[in-house]
This record gives structure tokens, C-alpha cells and sequence, in this order.
């Protein structure tokens, strides 16, 4: 799949040793300087290309944003010029909606941080003796001359991926996790230091639903610009609906135009279209239905590497229906589609929220098991069992380390655990267990979560993995047209959600109620009343039925194969059965991700076993 253009960024200190990095990155083709420090120096570097940083300069403080940020210049002047100091950095962009990473120098000292989710992500890696930040991992390894990391490439095989074994794919080119900021001295190592973390989870659902609809507008607004066309997904469901009806307003506010875009359901049992119209109707712009087949099905074209990625991408089998539909809604004027994405993750809790509950507000956890024992059917013995289960993080992590190659737990037993059941796909060679086992006891050994709950450290770590797929999949749909944005993934947003009491955001009997009680007032009331979700294996289904002939080209000859990562009989065997409906595909994707990134980087980097 061929791309045009690239946009990057990269920031260097002020100091002598980083004039030879600035003067290379300069040279880059569309490169050019955005911030210099006060010694003139280069300071922020980059191509632009979806549009300019919005900086300001105000005494020995040097500010830029950049990405989707209402802020003007004029503003962040006067923000800057109260700034005493870089560990005082945050206060730049305090009570600021949008996605964006911040870059903030003082007294020749540079902080650069992105975002909560991992939408705006940072890496770092040193030449020679100067440090250089940037917002994309491969422009740091191909300038660093790195090659890739054979043990992340391991541990991108499990299934459910530990933040503590999250990183970048390169040698020598360091991830900053999200929620921390990478500051850069003028001599000296990057030294990393954590600037949000998941909120404490005690307003009531009747304070928080204001914050959140406000925070959700605001995010939608901010992306919004005065006359401009604006796309988002309408496939009827409680995420992309509210989505609408806010880029509604923001677009009659403005004086632009809605377009929104659905794909058409070929089952009479489906209940999304009956909703999505019901939606439309009540929506001003144009609608977009797309006929089933008449965009790429799942699994079109995976065979064909995808440039231009730094990360395997998860959602490699729809890449190719998700540039047709950006293409397409550029056609109508969209240079921005609002997508649903993050929804669920922000708004769902976990089976294992129920572990806190337990702790935390012990007379409302009993009737929620009850609702899971009779969806699930969890045996009562079991369910109390893994409720007085309370194993700390880094003793359920090390605990992992034995079960890498288990059957994958049973759907009506619990797991209550502090992340998802970590397993190699059946295609893994056997030798993968054996090197991942001792590295998942040694990281488990200084873990520590993301937060003190399990339900809230599991979904900032689900979040951080939807986040690695749609940042990447911004970068290419906005190659190809109109580029998608998550608007649930924003920080604010995330703040807003979390701070929910766990026990308000999820009831028996009722769907997604932090959404509904958010969306009071802004949607129209018959359109939150759905209480089902979508259900698309079908998808999958047909995609394996058509393309089927990708995977097994995949496997021909495949590069994991070849690093001594999979098993060539049983990857063949994966990629030439039909999953059960117990397993949707889950190896499957997995391997497409891996194996098309694989095939996109240059073959010298992987001539060689590990």
C-alpha cells in the first residue's frame, strides 16, 4: 500500500552537542524549525504537514503545542509568561481540551510530553552525547542506525500485552509510557517524570455526567474548524451516536457541514441500521450508507506491507476499508472523521471491578455477581474464590509467567485479575515460552500498576492499547483523506469517566449509564435508549471466506518463521482452519499485525535468528 508524506517532529536541547542531530533532522525533506531556544539553537524540528505547532516565546520560556488544541498564540503567550519554572510545565495547558503533545523549554532545559491515552506518544534515544526526543519511534531508529528489538518482538506475540513490557520496537530508542513526560538537559541522560495518573473513582454518576458531556463537546468542538466539513461514524451505537449529534452543533455553530457514514448490515436480525436511522433522521447533513462489499472487507490486501508504521499495527485486517472511507469522505470535504473508538473503553468496567467492590463498597457488589453468574454462568464456588483472590501486581504478573502456553480460560469461569490472561498464539514456536517466562519474573519483580484498583489499572492499560492502533491509524487515514480521531481517548475526557464511582458506571440492568446520564440534553432521548451492541463475526467470517489467500501468502516464506518466532506447520495450519466462534480470529489478527510489519522494514533486519 503505497503512502505519500510523513509527518514527525523530533526536540533537542540547547547545547553544542546537539547541533550536528538539529542540522540532520533539518535536512529532511519538508523539515523545518518550529521553536528556537533563546540561544537560538534549534529546539523543535519537524514536518508539519497537518498543520503548524501553535508557539509562543515569552522571556527564557520557549512553548510550542502541537496537534488538535483550541489554544492560540496570543493565549499561550500569556500562559507562558506565568510560568516560573519547568517542573511547572502541566500549568501551560491546565483546563485545555484536544490532543496534543506540549513541548516546553526554560533556561535551555526542554520538557515533552503527549497525552494520557498513548494517542501523542514519546520517544527518546541518544547520539553521541546529546539526548533527542520525538514523536515517532522509527524516525529515531533510522537516524540512530537501530535495528529491531527481537525480545519486543516476543513480547508482542502475547495476547494481552503487560504495560511493563510495553515499549519501543528498536533498539536503543526508548518509549516514554503514557502519562509521563521525557525532560531533556543540556547534558546529561533523559530522565522520565509522571504527570497524570488514572483518577480516584468516588463522584457520583449525577456529578461526573456534566463533566463528561462537557469534556466530550469539548473535544468535539475543538476539532471542528468555522465553515469546514466534519465526518463521524454512525452505526447507531451508544459511542458514535452522541459523537454526531455534538459535531452537529459544533458544525451549525461554526457555519460548516455534517457528513456522517455508516456501512450497510446484510442480516435481517441486526439491530444497528434501525438505530442508525432513527439517529439520521434526527441529524442534519449528508448521510453516507455504504452497500455491503462496496468498500474492502477484513483481511483485503493484508498481505501487502504497509509502510510508514512504527509499531505493528492490531488493526491491520480493516486498514484497507478504513483509507477507502477516509478517501471517500475527503471526496465529500472531511478532513476530519470523528470515530466511536474509546468509548467502550472509557465508559465499561471490567468483570474485575468487582474484586474492588468487595473492598472499597461491600454492600453493592453482590447483585452485580449475580448479573454476571447468570450471563456468564460462573459457578458460585469459583466466582467467591477469585473475589477473595488478592494477590498484589507483581505477584499475579509473575504468576502469568507459567501460564503463557495454557488453554486460554474458559468463558464462564471469573477473571478477576489486575490485566487480561496472558497467552502465546497457538502458532508461537515453543522456544517463545521459554525465553518469555523468565523476562515476564524480572519485570514483574519492580512492576508496579498504573493504578492502586484493579479495574482502574486495567482500563488505562486497554486504553493505552487502543490508543497504540489509532494513533497509527490517524497517521495513514489522514494520508489517504479525511483522518480519523478518537475524541474519547482525549485526557479530559478520560479524567471525566474514571472519576466515576465504579459501581455508578456500571448496573445491573442497565446500559452504558455514565454515557446516557452524560448525554441528557445534548442527544435526543429516543436515541439513548438502546440496550444491545453491535455483534460483526460475521465479518470475519466472510473476510476469511474471501482473503484467505492473503494469510497463507503471509505464511509462505514468513519472517516470524524465519527469527524462530512461529512454528511453520502450525502457523500454516492457523491460517488454513476456520476459528470457532469461541475464538473470533484472535491468533489470526495477531499474526497479520506482526507478520505485514515485518515485511514492510527492510529485509536486513530480520536475515538474522535471535
Amino acid at each position: 500500500m503505497p503512502v505519500h508524506g510523513s509527518e514527525w517532529f523530533a526536540v533537542l536541547p540547547d547545547s553544542a552537542a546537539a547541533q550536528d542531530c538539529a542540522a540532520s533532522l533539518a535536512a529532511r525533506p519538508g523539515a523545518d524549525v518550529a521553536l528556537r531556544h533563546a540561544s537560538g539553537r534549534p529546539c523543535l524540528i519537524g514536518a508539519f504537514t497537518a498543520g503548524a505547532p501553535v508557539c509562543a516565546v515569552a522571556g527564557p520560556v520557549r512553548v510550542a503545542v502541537i496537534g488538535c488544541c483550541p489554544v492560540t498564540a496570543a493565549g499561550l503567550e500569556r500562559r507562558a509568561a506565568r510560568l516560573t519554572g519547568l517542573g511547572l510545565a502541566d500549568e501551560l495547558v491546565a483546563g485545555l481540551p484536544g490532543s496534543f503533545h506540549l513541548v516546553t523549554a526554560v533556561d535551555g532545559e526542554v520538557r515533552v510530553r503527549g497525552d494520557a491515552a498513548g494517542m501523542r506518544r514519546v520517544f527518546h534515544t541518544s547520539v553521541g552525547a546529546s539526548a533527542v526526543a520525538a514523536d515517532r519511534a522509527d524516525l529515531l531508529a533510522v537516524w540512530h542506525g537501530s535495528e529491531v528489538d527481537l525480545d519486543r518482538l516476543m513480547v508482542r506475540l502475547l495476547q494481552s500485552t503487560s504495560p511493563v513490557l510495553s515499549g519501543s520496537m528498536w533498539r536503543n530508542v526508548h518509549a516514554v509510557p503514557p502519562g509521563y513526560a521525557a525532560d531533556l538537559p543540556a547534558n546529561g541522560p533523559v530522565r522520565l517524570t509522571r504527570w497524570w495518573r488514572p483518577p480516584e473513582p468516588v463522584m457520583d454518576l449525577w456529578e461526573a455526567a456534566p463533566l463528561v458531556g462537557r469534556a466530550l463537546a469539548e473535544a468535539v468542538a475543538c476539532r471542528t474548524r468555522a465553515g469546514e466539513t466534519i465526518a463521524a461514524d454512525l452505526s447507531g451505537g451508544l459511542d458514535s451516536t452522541p459523537l454526531c449529534f455534538l459535531a452537529q452543533s459544533a458544525v451549525q455553530d461554526g457555519g460548516g457541514r455534517l457528513v456522517t457514514v455508516r456501512t450497510g448490515v446484510d442480516q435481517a436480525d441486526h439491530d444497528d441500521e434501525q438505530w442508525a436511522s432513527k439517529a439520521a433522521r434526527l441529524l442534519t447533513g449528508d448521510h453516507l450508507v455504504l452497500a455491503p462489499g462496496s468498500v474492502p472487507g477484513r483481511y483485503a490486501g493484508v498481505a501487502e506491507p504497509v509502510t510508514g508504521l512504527d509499531e505493528p499495527l492490531g488493526v491491520i485486517t480493516t486498514v484497507r476499508r478504513d483509507v477507502a472511507v477516509a478517501a471517500l469522505l475527503a471526496d465529500h470535504g472531511a478532513r476530519v472523521h470523528l470515530t466511536g473508538h474509546g468509548g467502550d473503553e472509557v465508559t465499561f468496567v471490567p468483570p474485575c471491578h468487582l474484586h474492588d467492590l468487595v473492598r472499597a463498597r461491600p454492600l453493592s457488589w453482590w447483585s452485580r455477581l449475580r448479573e454476571y453468574r447468570a450471563l456468564a454462568r460462573w459457578p458460585l464456588a469459583a466466582s467467591l474464590a477469585a473475589l477473595a483472590e488478592h494477590r498484589s501486581y507483581p505477584g499475579w504478573l509473575a504468576s502469568q509467567a507459567d501460564l503463557l502456553t495454557a488453554p486460554h480460560p474458559l468463558r464462564y469461569r471469573p477473571e478477576l485479575g489486575w490485566e487480561g490472561p496472558m497467552r502465546l498464539p497457538s502458532w508461537a514456536h515453543p522456544d517463545v515460552a521459554a525465553a518469555l517466562g523468565p523476562m515476564l519474573r524480572r519485570a514483574a519483580a519492580d512492576a508496579r500498576p498504573l493504578a492502586g484498583r484493579r479495574a482502574q489499572h486495567q482500563i488505562a492499560a486497554v486504553i493505552h492499547d487502543s490508543a497504540a492502533d489509532l494513533r497509527q491509524l490517524q497517521r495513514l487515514t489522514a494520508r489517504h483523506g479525511a483522518a480519523v480521531h478518537a475524541p474519547y481517548l482525549d485526557t479530559a475526557v478520560i479524567d471525566a469517566c474514571l472519576a466515576t464511582r465504579l459501581d455508578q458506571r456500571a448496573r445491573p440492568g442497565a446500559y452504558k449509564p455514565l454515557t446516557v446520564a452524560a448525554m441528557a440534553g445534548r442527544v435526543p432521548e429516543q436515541c439513548l435508549r438502546r440496550t444491545t451492541k453491535g455483534e460483526f463475526s460475521s465479518t470475519l467470517f466472510e473476510g476469511l471466506r474471501r482473503h484467505r489467500d492473503q494469510l497463507v501468502a503471509l505464511a509462505d516464506g514468513s519472517r516470524l518463521a524465519a527469527l524462530g518466532l512461529a512454528d511453520e506447520t502450525a502457523l500454516r495450519r492457523a491460517c488454513l482452519r476456520t476459528p470457532a466462534q469461541a475464538d473470533p480470529g484472535g491468533d489470526l489478527e495477531l499474526f497479520a499485525a506482526m507478520e505485514n510489519w515485518l515485511r514492510a522494514l527492510p529485509a536486513p533486519d530480520h536475515e538474522r535468528r535471535p
